[in-house]
């Protein structure tokens, strides 16, 4: 019943990470300072200007699984990214590879209804994890939005949307987290 525990243990959860050789390994995840400072400070609205590599988007694919499959009732949790290729590289790399290494005994009790390259729908409590390049319909109970400055600089249209559209979608006790590098 501990969501500190199960973020920060390396019991439940699984992450890849770079080798020396450039393959990935999958390791427990257990969150480094920096993690851990975002997860105590956490707020309704939260925007990160951070450094590369510190694992944000880690992080939040892993508390946003974790908020999908442990609530009581029906959660949607949102990543959005600059382009289709790496919505589904966060999806497939972080969220999908945490959810398929977890204890057989827990995936077992936490069933997919849906698996697709975008969306996992859990059908204990019709909760969901899904990545796109935005979200506009329906409401988004947590959001985080991925590497925001390259969709600004890279696609103006598309970061107007997010703005006009899936931040909104957001409600004022929902969480959305809104991070980039400089």
């Amino acid at each position: 019943h501990d969501p500190m525990w199960r973020l920060c243990s390396g019991v439940l959860y699984k992450i890849m990470v770079k080798s020396d050789d450039g393959d990935g390994s999958v390791v427990p995840f257990r969150p480094n300072r920096a993690q851990r400072r975002l997860i105590s400070r956490l707020w309704h609205r939260n925007i990160i200007l951070k450094a590369r590599q510190l694992g944000f988007t880690t992080l939040i694919a892993i508390l946003w699984l974790d908020t999908a499959l442990f609530s009581n009732s029906p959660i949607r949790c949102g990543i959005i990214a600059q382009d289709r290729e790496a919505a589904e590289a966060i999806f497939r790399d972080k969220v999908k590879l945490a959810y398929e290494n977890l204890p057989e005994q827990l995936r077992e009790q936490f069933p997919l209804a849906r698996d697709s390259a975008t969306e996992l729908l859990f059908a204990h409590n019709n909760s969901s994890v899904r990545v796109a390049t935005s979200m506009r319909s329906g409401t988004i109970h947590r959001l985080h939005i991925s590497e925001f400055g390259k969709i600004c600089a890279k696609f103006p249209d598309k970061a107007k949307e997010v703005v006009t559209g899936s931040l909104p979608a957001v409600p004022l006790d929902g969480i959305a987290v809104i991070e980039s590098t400089a």
